[in-house]
């Protein structure tokens, strides 16, 4: 198993009076083996490279496999690999599993790797996960030869992550690359619709290498608004879904649901656009950091079901530092900070996606900085129109969230942070420190656990000081589920893997 981490019939049936008769055992058992997921938001792609956001990822997820996967210790196993060795500290064999088939039939081979890694290596998304590669080649058939232009120790983390799934090259050169909403892979289910990417449909896959799916159909809804996808989920039209922390009690009480809430990987934070002003002074910056009562964002909208964030780097991802970075919530210095950048009656925006939650945190925040003096506009876009705005480097502030998908510090102080990324590629506060870089770039290269440690600890001691971001909170998931699910395997990244649910 892999380790990552009919309401509207249903009424028409009501005006029939022999409806409920004439449903034989077969369609029932029919509808038994469909399940349906709403993770809120539209996804932009299934084109695996194309956007490191969870609700593509989610799909991808399920039509793709990666060259790795990550246990439930942890550790790194083979997915598509059969097996790996370092020859040098800069050069990496891979022998892949014999027999694998794409959901058209063609056998999977070391020419699709090299294709899948070396488009990868040219996509904004994915082109910071892998730039320590030089080459890659052939071997044989089944074997690929990675050449490092140094060592690079999230490596094979970066390869079990959606984001690298192993692409169809032959199918994906016929589609001239736009794959977008035509996805193929090895996965445990195949690709059947679209629809628009409001309703899109997966089938098992029963020629899966894997365990295979014990069910006939997934399909994806998108459902942004919490209490329309809270009420689809109490008529059972979808039978699993995001929940907001205010409705994990309503499902609780429900006879026909659950609910399961786990800590993730991911950080709620705070960009602040150092490239615009006041956000280029560091002290106007740091003020902000002091005048938001994060505790009372944890406690008034996510009931406690999130913890405060010390640093941009959760806990449970290797490298955080909790030691270094807690600034706690003081209005008064705040407004000395304020006093001392100089900076007077200047109204900055506060941009959001349309999430119910992040809208009321950033009222609280909008209440917090009004407290000290700064007045602030909170700015509401859909989820395409925020990614397009804030890649592009048009706004004051946003509110925001980042997944560790890898469970490592490289793939959020080296994104999110280094100034060769910034703009769309990740560093969107457009932040830049010679000093930070060398450390990320230390602990992305270092073999020694030690030593990248103590290279993210001094990167993270950086942050705590400069205030590119302001780390808010972190956030458990919580899900809403029917009863009928059953072995449903919560991931600390978000992604979930759906091939191994039941249905009872």
């Amino acid at each position: 198993m892999k380790k990552k981490y009919l309401f509207g019939l249903a009424l028409a049936c009501l005006a029939i009076s022999a409806c409920g008769e004439k449903e034989s055992g077969i369609e029932k058992e029919e509808k038994s083996k469909i399940v349906t997921v709403s993770l809120g938001s539209k996804p932009k792609s299934l084109d695996p490279a194309m956007y490191n956001e969870i609700p593509s990822l989610s799909i991808v997820e399920q039509i793709y496999n990666t060259l790795f996967q990550i246990d439930e210790n942890g550790k790194i196993a083979p997915e598509l690999a059969e097996s790996y060795e370092y020859i040098t500290p800069t050069e990496l064999v891979i022998k892949l599993k014999k027999g694998i088939k794409f959901h058209n039939g063609d056998e999977l081979k070391a020419n699709d790797v090299i294709f899948s890694l070396n488009r990868m290596i040219e996509k904004p998304a994915t082109k910071v996960m892998l730039d320590a590669i030089e080459s890659i080649e052939p071997i044989n058939d089944y074997e690929v030869k990675i050449k490092l232009k140094e060592p690079s120790a999230p490596l094979l983390y970066t390869l079990s992550y959606p984001l690298t799934a192993i692409l169809n090259e032959k199918y994906t050169k016929e589609k001239n690359g736009n794959i977008a909403t035509d996805a193929m892979g090895t996965g445990a289910f195949k690709y059947k619709n679209w629809g628009d990417g409001e309703k899109i449909q997966l089938v098992a896959n029963k020629e899966y290498f894997g365990d295979k799916a014990k069910i006939d159909e997934l399909i994806f809804r998108a459902i942004p608004e919490n209490t329309s996808r809270l009420a689809a989920l109490e008529t059972g039209e979808i039978d699993i879904a995001t929940i907001a922390p205010i409705d994990v009690q309503t499902v609780e009480g429900s006879l026909d649901l659950y609910a399961v809430s786990f800590p993730t990987t991911s950080t709620e934070y705070l960009t602040l656009n150092t490239a615009r002003e006041p956000f280029n002074n560091k002290d106007y910056r740091k003020a902000l950091n002091y005048a938001i009562d994060k505790q009372s964002i944890v406690d008034a909208v996510y009931l406690g079901k999130a913890s405060v964030a010390n640093t941009i780097v959760n806990p449970t991802v290797f490298g955080s530092d909790q030691k270094v970075g807690k600034i706690d919530y003081n209005p008064e210095v705040a407004k000395e900070l304020l006093e001392k950048s100089g900076v007077k009656n200047k109204i900055i925006k506060i941009m959001s996606n349309d999430n119910p939650v992040r809208l009321q945190a950033a009222q609280i925040i909008q209440a917090n900085l009004k407290e000290v003096g700064i007045n602030a506009e909170i700015e509401t876009v859909e989820w395409g129109t925020y990614l397009q705005m804030t890649a592009q480097g048009d706004f004051d502030v946003f509110i925001g969230g980042w997944v560790a998908g890898t469970s490592d510090s490289d793939i959020v102080l080296f994104p999110l942070l280094h100034s060769s990324y910034k703009g769309g590629a990740g560093n969107r506060a457009n932040f830049e420190n010679s000093e930070y870089d060398r450390l990320v770039e230390l602990g992305r290269k270092s073999t020694e656990s030690s030593e990248r440690i103590e290279a993210y600890s001094k990167a993270q001691e950086i942050l705590a000081e400069e205030n590119p971001l302001v780390p808010l909170y972190y956030k458990n998931e919580n899900m809403g589920l029917n009863k009928r699910i059953k072995n449903f395997i919560p991931v600390a990244n978000t992604i979930h893997n759906y091939a191994a649910i039941e249905i009872q």
